[in-house]
Order: C-alpha cells, then sequence, then structure tokens
C-alpha cells in the first residue's frame, strides 16, 4: 500500500481549507450586496460611494473580508484536522486497552499514512501479544501436565518397586517367589529409567546451544538397524515389521543418535497403541531432493483433535479402558529431531492405517 507522509497531507488540507474559505468568503460578500441590493437601494449606494470615495471605509471593508477569511479557513481546517485528532484518539485509546490486558482489539486502517500505518503496527502488536499469551497459557497447562504425568509415571513405578522390596526385606525361603519379585522390580526400575531418559533427552533436544553431530548416513541401513532391535518387541506382541525401498542407496547427513532416537520413538509408540493391527510397514521412497520414510500401522484410528494435538510435549493420547503409561514426550522428541535436521514429519489416520511420513534432505 502506498503511503502519503501526514505533513504532506496537513498542508494539503489547509491549501483546500484555503481554497475553500476564499470561496465561501466570495459567496458571504456577494450575497452580502444582492440582500443589501435587494432590502435597501439607497444603503447600497450608500455603501457603493462610500467605499469608492473613502479610502478609510475601504481600509475597514478589506480588513472585515480578510478576517472573515481567516475565521473560514481556521473553522474549515480544524474541521478537517478533526479526522486526524480523532484517528489519533483511537489509536490512543486502544493503545490504553492493550496496556490494561485486552489484546483482542483492531484498529480499522483509514488512513494511508503514518497513522495508517502506525494504526497497522499497532494491530500487529496487539495480535502477537494475544498469540504470545495464548502461547504461554498452553506452556503453563503443558508445565501442568509435566507435573501431573511425571508424579503418575515417575511414583507408580517406584511404589512397586518399595513394595517388592520390602516383601524381599521381610524375608522369604521360596527362591522362585524371590526371584519373581526382583524380576518385577527390575522391570518397574526400567520403566522409572526410560521416563527420566525420555525427559533427560527431551530437555537436550531442546537446548539453543546443541549441536549435532551429523555424519553420511544410508537411510535403509539405519531403519534396519533400529527396526531389528524391536524384534523381541515385535514378538511379544504378535506383531511383524515390513521394510519396503522404493529408492535404494538414500544417503543423508544426518546426527544418527538423533535420528535413531526418533525412528526408535516412533516404532515404539506403533507397538505399544497399533499391536492389533498386527504389521507396521516402513516405506522409504525418494521425492525432489528429499528422503521420504513412512511408517504405517494398521491400529486404531487417531481422532483429529488428537492428531491436531500428537506432537505437543506432554500430550497423550488415552483411549478408553486402555490407559497407557508415557511421559507424552515421545512423538515431540521425534519433531524435534527432524526440525533439528531441516525436515518434516507429517501424521495422518484413518480407519485402515495411521501413517507418519518424515521427510528429509538427501545429500547432493
Amino acid at each position: 500500500m502506498k503511503s502519503r507522509s501526514i505533513k504532506y497531507n496537513i498542508i494539503i488540507n489547509f491549501f483546500v481549507s484555503g481554497v475553500q474559505a476564499f470561496i465561501v468568503t466570495i459567496v458571504i460578500f456577494i450575497l452580502g450586496f444582492a440582500m443589501l441590493h435587494i432590502l435597501s437601494k439607497n444603503l447600497y449606494v450608500g455603501f457603493a460611494n462610500a467605499y469608492n470615495n473613502s479610502r478609510e471605509f475601504m481600509m475597514i471593508c478589506t480588513f472585515a473580508i480578510f478576517f472573515l477569511f481567516i475565521c473560514l479557513l481556521c473553522l474549515i481546517f480544524i474541521k478537517k484536522m478533526n479526522k486526524i485528532t480523532d484517528y489519533i484518539e483511537e489509536i490512543s485509546q486502544t493503545l490504553n486497552l492493550v496496556s490494561t490486558g485486552k489484546m483482542d482489539v483492531t484498529i480499522p486502517i483509514r488512513r494511508k499514512d503514518e497513522l495508517g500505518i502506525l494504526a497497522s503496527d499497532v494491530n500487529k502488536m496487539a495480535y502477537n501479544l494475544n498469540e504470545l499469551i495464548k502461547k504461554e497459557r498452553e506452556w503453563e497447562s503443558q508445565k501442568n501436565n509435566l507435573i501431573t504425568n511425571l508424579s503418575h509415571d515417575l511414583r507408580t513405578p517406584l511404589t512397586s518397586i518399595l513394595g517388592f522390596l520390602e516383601l524381599i526385606e521381610k524375608g522369604t525361603n521360596n527362591d522362585d517367589k524371590l526371584r519373581h519379585y526382583c524380576n518385577i522390580s527390575l522391570e518397574k526400575a526400567k520403566k522409572l529409567k526410560s521416563s527420566i531418559d525420555q525427559l533427560f533427552e527431551f530437555t537436550k533436544i531442546n537446548n539453543i546451544d546443541l549441536k549435532l553431530n551429523k555424519t553420511e548416513i544410508g537411510i535403509e541401513e539405519l531403519i534396519e538397524q533400529v527396526t531389528m532391535g524391536f524384534i523381541p518387541s515385535f514378538e511379544d506382541n504378535n506383531m511383524e515389521y515390513r521394510i519396503t525401498s522404493k529408492s535404494k542407496g538414500l544417503k543423508i547427513n544426518a546426527d544418527p543418535i538423533l535420528l535413531v532416537r526418533a525412528f526408535e520413538n516412533i516404532i515404539s509408540n506403533s507397538i505399544k497403541y497399533a499391536s492389533e493391527g498386527k504389521y507396521l510397514d516402513i516405506i522409504i521412497d525418494k521425492e525432489n531432493d528429499k528422503a521420504i520414510v513412512k511408517f504405517v500401522n494398521y491400529g486404531e484410528q487417531i481422532k483429529q483433535e488428537d492428531l491436531t494435538n500428537l506432537f505437543n510435549k506432554f500430550y497423550r493420547v488415552e483411549k478408553s479402558c486402555d490407559k497407557k503409561e508415557g511421559t507424552g514426550l515421545g512423538l515431540a522428541i521425534v519433531k524435534a529431531a527432524i526440525e533439528l535436521h531441516y525436515g518434516e514429519i507429517n501424521v495422518k489416520s484413518s480407519k485402515e492405517e495411521t501413517q507418519f511420513e518424515l521427510k528429509l534432505l538427501i545429500n547432493s
């Protein structure tokens, strides 16, 4: 939008006011003479003679006309300037509302000068502040969720560990029972460690000073190595994995530790939440200068409201009568890791399948 400086607007308003005041003055002068001629010809003749013959009277009339012109000029100019001052007052009132915390305000853009730009900037400021407040509330809510989730996820296994350790401390002559107690305590301790590790991993990956240790990686080989590590979990859950590579030999520059963590979290989630689908398909392909990795499971459909928040930290999808333990950090870690590599991650879900699609830049 091409803008015109407010100082030029003021000058133009002053000039236009002068022209209008001059025209109105002339009209008043002419109408005055006409009225005088209509009402009294003697007065009209006397006035004309006095104006033509008396220098003093002519000066008084000239000053009177000039005074009328100045008064009209001031009135018209003030009237025109009222639009500017009213607009300034409107901007000021809006700023006062913003200062009191009311951010859902908008100033109409009525001008193309600095005041219009100022109004636009105030609107942007109010919008950005409103968005920041919304994000702050979301962060506060997420922080509360973190405290709630961690309290539950850390306390539950810790309570079990303490309970079984107390039973062991009391002593038992049954070696099988003792071994059973120890095994349960060990499993709970592993879950406790996993929750703490995920929290540590998420904190580390969101550190602005984090430096990636990039190296050239064969994407297919890395996925095969990661997936093979889950063979026991696949077997325990009666699942199988299938890797399909439509583009062979794709290589990327990436931090292998972060990518392994991202792939592990997606596979782990698929086993945890979609084991009823029996299969996890991993499809590797290429699109322009990007490697495409799709993780497709055939479990229960993820609802749209859950899809929207799926990558938010501390968000967990809770299924009825099937509450899974977890910190809600797994997919947030995946998203952060992929974005650190300037990649993309998207998810879509239907009754038939749920698909996580990762895009990573290929080595040129």
